[in-house]
């Protein structure tokens, strides 16, 4: 992603939410060059749309990673996803969603998964959010040595967010989907500080795990990250 890009990223976030505050979102971007005795380059970036409108809320993602060494490439990622959610009460809502992944390194090269659920907002104060979702639905996987399977799989997803203070949030989230063919799990942690306004800075780790992948492939990856971003509108209490 090019500086312009991030810039027309960040100028239509800001058209947006001042057009309407139910709009919320956020684009930030990652990169690292070293030069020496070793050349590496590694740039990731994400961003991410959310619209909430009486009982339902909508949410979008995308993200991206490529990484070279030597001028070789040795990492390369592509995720997006939906989910929409409809508030049966103050604590209880059903969700639908869809996720797509593509990594070009891993033992399950591509990923779409579409489920349906419940979910339960356990904690909901102004310090500790705490959600639980269970669900059910259908993926399609290809495999590393081009294989593909489909089957129903089983979802779980919990998220936990502790607003440390105005300018700083610790977030941790976990998506499990499990089905007879393989177990995907993908813990990801991060810790948000505000910098100044809008602007904001990420730490974050993340593990991505396939319980079941072709022989010569790993089965778990990680990625720590420090990026640097630019959110707008007013997040749901």
């Amino acid at each position: 992603m090019k500086p312009t890009s991030l810039a027309l990223v960040t100028l239509l976030a800001t058209g947006i939410a001042h057009a309407d505050e139910r709009w919320t979102g956020e684009a930030s971007l990652g990169f690292l060059n070293t030069s020496g005795n070793t050349e590496t380059r590694s740039l990731n970036g994400k961003a991410s749309l959310g619209y909430a409108h009486g009982p339902w809320t909508h949410s979008a993602r995308v993200a991206a990673l490529n990484a070279q060494q030597e001028n070789i490439t040795t990492d390369e990622r592509y995720s997006a996803g939906y989910k929409g959610t409809f508030e049966i009460t103050e604590f209880d809502y059903f969700f639908g969603s869809l996720d797509y992944d593509n990594d070009r390194f891993s033992g399950v090269i591509q990923r779409t998964t579409e489920g349906i659920g419940y979910g339960r907002h356990l904690l909901r104060g102004p310090t500790h959010v705490l959600d639980a979702e269970l669900g059910a639905g259908a993926t399609q996987q290809k495999l590393a040595d081009d294989g593909r399977q489909s089957s129903v799989v089983g979802l779980f997803n919990a998220r936990y967010e502790w607003h440390i203070s105005e300018t700083s949030t610790f977030s941790q989230k976990l998506k499990v989907e499990t089905s007879k063919d393989n177990t995907f799990i993908n813990p990801v942690t991060e810790l948000k500080l505000v910098i100044a306004g809008k602007l904001f800075t990420t730490l974050g780790y993340e593990v991505r795990t396939n319980t079941e992948v072709p022989a010569g492939t790993r089965k778990t990856d990680t990625l720590s990250s420090i990026n640097l971003g630019y959110s707008f509108g007013k997040k749901p209490s």
